[in-house]
């Protein structure tokens, strides 16, 4: 997650001891290229060679626009420029993903386009017909007269799956903080995926850059104003109370992360963090205490709780039914083992917090089997051990006169790097999509955070820059499609039973008044593999992980054909 001014990113080595939460930071000028590409989005020349130079192809829809609730006709509206670069043919493709998460290479229809003109440039228009719920790509190409491409570019659209479900515990880090998109385009897509929670920071030095003198929002737009935009629309904020402000303090904050070290720093910390709470305290009903605390370059244990400490009890004054988060994701690994909540233990300081949150980040691993990791309490990192190995910790060391503190998961993420097969798009998508599920089959999270909501950058050879569910344009990656399937299809309903459970295989059911069943293989990588699953016979709608439908049924001998994106089997209705 974030370090003060930049951004990291995560991967995680075979061997827990060699594991550093510091992860590689990105530079601002990553985000200074991103403000620029959000402030004309879509705006893309996909070829920059000589030949092409001159010639740009710009979508001219809103940002946010291609992820949409029924399936119809999409009208799209490019731009050429110059005006006179473009004398040939426009030809624009839809293809549709299969179930399998891979881009069909069979179109569905082919569109020609007759350009208009006018003072910016030629305009091309064109009715797109998306026949159902799905991910889909439109390739649009100009060609010249002579037949040479001339310009290219390729859109995604998102029609989504039937249902309004959302996830209880699911939430994604959104980075306003960071200037990092518009609040009033980007929560409505974070809302509509089926998301309740977003992380994100009010930082220090942005609200005291003169000493004394804080800077609160008093408008959706200023800055910290995202905040209430989200409690409008029923999305819970959990914010990081973060980082030193070597800014405006130049002599002070100079250990590890601008960490408070001193009487003086936690005492100018404090003064932030009542500020904060007391402006937020009506929307803000969970704190985290720093992001990924450094313990062993900040001196121990003992220099943490020194600021947590009296943290809580401001924040408990300020607002008395306040959640206050311990750990930050910070300790071996990422907090998986529990090492950060067990010396706060052992230091008998466990009344200073009501949960603790985690950074359990596994990829490339998936979240079935995850990594080893000699040197920690467990022998394998994944969703099932850690989710278990957790919960056991929190009831061994309950908070006094209390009881469990709460677990959070406040980042846990994949990126997609399409040059890269074990980090690709489709593999991004089936780890979110198998992340929440096992995740609600175990039940111990309070909140599991995806970082992040959107691509940080457009550099496809970058991992750090693709972590997002969304494209920096804001179009839709197959990871979206994927978890709103989840979050549409399960809903609130509570894991049941498990049909199939074991190493390569995962079939369970989901219910509340009514049952989904979901399925998928960790290993089939080549494609569905026909699987014996002992469900009950009977008819059932189909729901593959991107909310297309079909009917199937199913009979004593049934075979599901299983791949790494889950599917959903929904009985039809009589």
């Amino acid at each position: 997650m974030s370090s003060e001014g930049c951004f990291t990113g995560a991967s995680l080595p075979l061997q827990w001891g060699t594991f550093s939460t510091a992860r590689r930071k990105r530079r601002f000028i990553a985000m200074a290229r991103a403000a620029l590409i959000l402030a004309a989005p879509f705006a893309a020349l996909i070829d920059a060679s000589p030949a092409r130079a001159q010639n740009a192809l710009q979508l001219m829809s809103a940002p946010g626009s291609l992820i949409i609730e029924d399936a119809g006709d999409k009208r799209l509206n490019f731009k050429v420029t110059p005006a006179n670069a473009f004398d040939g043919e426009a030809i624009a493709t839809l293809y549709r993903y299969d179930d399998n998460g891979e881009l069909s290479q069979s179109p569905i229809k082919d569109y020609r386009i007759s350009p208009t003109k006018s003072s910016g440039g030629q305009q091309l228009s064109l009715n797109v017909s998306l026949p159902g719920a799905g991910l889909y790509v439109l390739d649009m190409k100009l060609s010249s007269k002579s037949g040479d491409e001339i310009a290219s570019q390729k859109v995604s659209l998102a029609v989504l799956a039937a249902g309004q479900g959302s996830f209880s515990e699911a939430g994604v880090q959104t980075h306003f903080a960071h200037g990092k998109g518009v609040p009033s385009i980007v929560l409505p897509l974070v809302k509509r995926a089926g998301f309740t929670w977003i992380r994100d920071e009010v930082y220090w030095s942005a609200i005291e850059k003169t000493p004394g003198q804080f800077q609160l929002p008093r408008n959706d737009n200023d800055y910290g104003g995202y905040v209430r935009q989200a409690v409008r629309m029923n999305l819970k904020p959990l914010i990081e109370l973060d980082f030193g402000n070597r800014q405006t303090y130049p002599n002070l904050f100079k250990g590890p992360q601008g960490f408070p070290q001193t009487q003086e720093e936690r005492e100018l910390f404090l003064r932030y963090v009542d500020k904060v709470v007391g402006f937020y305290k009506g929307y803000v009903k969970t704190w985290e205490v720093w992001n990924e605390p450094n313990f062993a370059s900040m001196g121990g244990y003992d220099t943490y709780l020194a600021l947590l400490k009296p943290v809580y009890s401001l924040i408990k004054k300020q607002s008395p039914d306040a959640t206050v988060l311990s750990c930050g994701g910070g300790g071996a690994g990422g907090g998986p083992g529990g090492d950060c909540i067990a010396a706060i233990a052992k230091a008998n300081a466990l009344a200073y917090q009501d949960g603790f949150s985690i950074h359990p980040y596994m990829s490339p691993y998936d979240p079935d089997h995850g990594y080893s990791a000699k040197g920690s309490p467990l022998s394998q990192v994944n969703v099932p051990s850690v989710w278990q190995h957790l919960q056991r910790m929190a009831q061994s060391h309950p908070k006094p006169g209390v009881g469990p503190l709460g677990v959070y998961v406040t980042e846990i993420g994949w990126p997609s790097r399409p040059e890269d097969a074990g980090l690709s798009e489709r593999k991004q998508a089936a780890a979110a999509a198998r992340t929440y599920l096992l995740s609600r089959r175990f039940n111990t999270m309070k909140t599991v955070m995806w970082y992040d909501f959107v691509d940080d950058g457009v550099n496809p050879r970058d991992k750090e820059a693709n972590f997002g569910l969304l494209r920096l344009d804001l179009s839709p990656k197959p990871a979206y499609a994927a978890v709103a399937t989840v979050f549409r299809t399960v809903g609130n309903r509570m894991w049941k039973r498990s049909f199939v459970d074991n190493e390569t295989t995962k079939v369970y059911q989901y219910c509340e008044s009514d049952c989904v069943i979901a399925g998928w293989r960790r290993d089939a990588d080549d494609g569905p593999v026909a699987t014996s699953v002992p469900i009950p016979p009977g008819k059932y709608t189909q729901i593959d992980w991107q909310g297309s439908t079909s009917t199937i049924e199913v009979n004593d001998n049934f075979e599901w054909k299983l791949g790494v994106m889950p599917k959903y089997l929904v009985p039809a209705r009589k």
